[in-house]
């Protein structure tokens, strides 16, 4: 009983002591799980209208565009540039919300795909265009099925058609990806085209809209007016109260809605040769001076010493840039000029021959795969006078010159250059074989072969490494906003400010800096980025401020403020000293303001900006609501206030054609349409996490 009592006594303290144990646990158990639970939060790129994007799924979106960038690059030749990743990331990031916000549209109105529909444009009657691009034979321009159907068995069921090799059925893999990411694109682009054709037909105008945009076209009126500037009341009698400026803010601030922005303020050093390397570039062609005018191996000497390889190839003397033209014109084979410097290099040429021959021959050619032992029995028939069979490659005609050869190969340059009238073989680079035959010679012109010895002057390692380090001791000296800014003219630097927000692929002025946006949006107010490589410079930025999403300040916009502000409350006083004027003609009106009567015409609710009085929507507005005679009341406008009466209504003379305005207001409407995404993103909610991660 005693145990008992001493419990009771102590009842509040063990409420304590349980709550405090309860909470430690639920603490423990939250702190375990804190990670996944972070994570889970942080692992989405964007949030709209609730539902999650993760980085997963985005990641794969935008490696998948990347490797289609890449092919196409290659294909052409060329290689991605380097500003492409920000952009392809950005252009996902852009389709993905796009399409959440789509998906809740169609939903909402019952727009749908269905498979058999999808199926149709796919494989079936009505196959979607980018599919008739991709399976259309360039020899004939036709769309091929069975080339389609091919693809398509292949990449659906590559073991049964014998591709069993790990590495091309990675390959496969990944073609499949893309195919499926194409069936998904194309049956949301079908369902956008029909929610764009349920909003056009929506908005398609009606004959009452023609007639009245027709008439707001034609109609105009020529207008006397009387004008009171605003100018004729001092600003320092009117008042101005900060509830005045908070009212004026509330009205506009719509206008001013932003997104969260970072003021950064950065310097960005070129990263340019010193003084000691154009020395250095001078020192090295002036040594090479003699070996390169007197070597029987010019082509070794160039090879070793120059930026660009020796091109043992005849150019037409009129292709030559003007430098090399006059030196070619004025030397003989084996003259060699001084090096000469421009545009950050120094140059010397060698002129090695010369010979009148054609600048271009045209040939027919007809190509075979590496191993295609056809060729020699083809070659052998065309040679014997048969015509190329329909078994046979098709002879393409191709334009071919000397200075071709190290897209095609030397040995193909030559034979070309090298034949007679007849049929020859011959080989490409990557191992191609061809049967030409010359069509066509173009007139013999001057040509001469020029070795170019150029060598470039580019910054050292130890000029980057002293630019470098300067600007890494500068930034760990003025490391705080004042000093960042203020002490750069002293120390050789430039600060340049700019407002970054996450959506940009770039900071303003400065290409390819998407991972400076990156930093700024994961930085404090006053940090210093480290020292990033763009481009050719050296760029380091600091935080200046965070401006959060919402409006734009008010005390930014104060003067703007100020002014409309003030320019109302001198409308109401000037409109009030009117107010007894008497009788309401303009002729008094003018009197009362100490104005005189000017005229303008053609005034139309089509052109606000009106000759006499500069751009006055209102004004326009205002006149062309009168009657022919009718005197208004005075209406503030962006100059001061105006009195008008309308003395002539104007018609065009033109008629009236229905179909031709209903055609124009037709594709003005469709401009609204076009805005239909933009109207979806503005009205969603969406947080754009991205900058997090990229």
């Amino acid at each position: 009983m005693a145990t008992l009592e001493k419990i009771r006594s102590k009842a509040a303290m063990l409420v304590v002591v349980i709550g405090l144990a309860l909470l430690a646990f639920i603490i423990g158990d939250f702190l375990n799980s804190g990670q996944s639970f972070f994570m889970m939060n942080q692992n989405k790129v964007a949030t709209v209208n609730g539902t999650d994007i993760g980085v997963e799924k985005y990641q794969e979106r935008v490696n998948a565009r990347t490797e289609q960038m890449q092919t196409m690059y290659q294909q052409s030749g060329m290689t991605m540039p380097e500003g492409m990743s920000a952009t392809i990331q950005m252009d996902v990031y852009n389709q993905m919300v796009n399409e959440m916000l789509l998906v809740r549209e169609l939903e909402a109105v019952g727009i749908a795909v269905s498979d058999a529909e999808l199926q149709d444009m796919l494989t079936g009657n009505n196959i979607h265009a980018e599919i008739v691009n991709a399976f259309t034979d360039p020899a004939t321009g036709a769309f091929d099925r069975q080339a389609l159907d091919n693809y398509l068995n292949i990449v659906f069921h590559p073991e049964e058609n014998g591709y069993t090799d790990p590495a091309q059925l990675q390959q496969i893999a990944v073609q499949r990806q893309a195919w499926l990411d194409m069936e998904a694109q194309i049956r949301q682009s079908r369902a956008y085209e029909k929610f764009m054709a349920l909003l056009t037909a929506a908005m398609a105008p009606n004959k009452i809209d023609a007639e009245m945009a027709f008439a707001a076209q034609t109609r105009s009126v020529d207008v006397a007016f009387a004008m009171q500037p605003y100018t004729t009341i001092a600003d320092s009698t009117i008042e101005v109260s900060k509830s005045d400026l908070t009212a004026e803010y509330n009205n506009i601030k719509a206008r001013y809605e932003m997104p969260e922005t970072r003021t950064i303020r950065y310097i960005a050093v070129d990263v340019v040769p010193s003084q000691d390397d154009y020395a250095k570039v001078q020192n090295q062609i002036n040594m090479l001076q003699d070996v390169f005018a007197t070597t029987e191996d010019v082509a070794s000497v160039v090879d070793n010493n120059s930026d660009m390889p020796y091109e043992d190839v005849y150019v037409a003397v009129s292709a030559m840039s003007d430098e090399m033209q006059a030196f070619v014109k004025a030397a003989k084979v084996g003259d060699a000029t001084t090096p000469s410097f421009a545009d950050d290099a120094y140059t010397m040429y060698r002129l090695m021959g010369t010979k009148t021959a054609p600048d271009s021959i045209t040939i027919k050619i007809a190509s075979f795969a590496m191993g295609d032992a056809s060729i020699d029995s083809v070659y052998n028939a065309v040679v014997a006078g048969a015509e190329f069979g329909a078994d046979a490659n098709v002879m393409e005609e191709f334009v071919v010159t000397e200075a071709m050869y190290a897209n095609l190969g030397r040995n193909f340059v030559a034979d070309v250059f090298a034949a007679g009238n007849g049929y020859f073989k011959t080989s490409s680079l990557g191992g191609t074989q061809h049967i030409a035959k010359v069509v066509k010679r173009s007139a013999p012109v001057a040509k001469a072969k020029v070795a170019t010895l150029t060598i470039g002057v580019v910054p050292s390692v130890e000029t980057e490494t002293s630019l470098y380090n300067n600007l890494s001791s500068y930034v760990a000296k003025f490391n705080n906003v004042e000093q960042f800014a203020d002490s750069a003219f002293t120390a050789g630097y430039t600060t340049v400010p700019a407002d970054c927000q996450e959506t940009q692929t770039s900071v303003p002025g400065m290409q390819n800096s998407r991972q400076i946006i990156h930093w700024a949006f994961n930085a404090k107010k006053g940090e210093v980025s480290e020292i990033y490589e763009i481009g050719d410079r050296y760029v380091v930025a600091m935080l200046e401020k965070v401006t959060k999403e919402g409006y734009r300040p008010m005390e930014e916009l104060e003067n703007m403020l100020n002014t409309t502000v003030r320019r109302n409350k001198k409308g109401e006083i000037i409109a009030k000293d009117l107010a007894s004027v008497s009788p309401a003609t303009i002729e008094s009106y003018a009197a009362a303001m100490n104005a005189k009567v000017d005229t303008a015409k053609f005034v139309s609710v089509v052109s606000p900006s009106i000759v006499g009085m500069g751009y006055e929507p209102i004004i326009a507005g205002a006149a062309t609501g009168l009657e022919v005679g009718e005197v208004s009341a005075p209406v503030a406008g962006n100059r001061g206030v105006y009195v008008l009466q309308v003395v002539k209504e104007n018609v065009a003379s033109r008629p009236y054609d229905e179909n031709a305005e209903m055609t124009r207001l037709e594709q003005q409407y469709m401009g609204a349409v076009n805005q239909f995404m933009e109207v979806l993103k503005d009205k969603a909610e969406i947080k754009n996490t991205l900058v997090r991660f990229f």
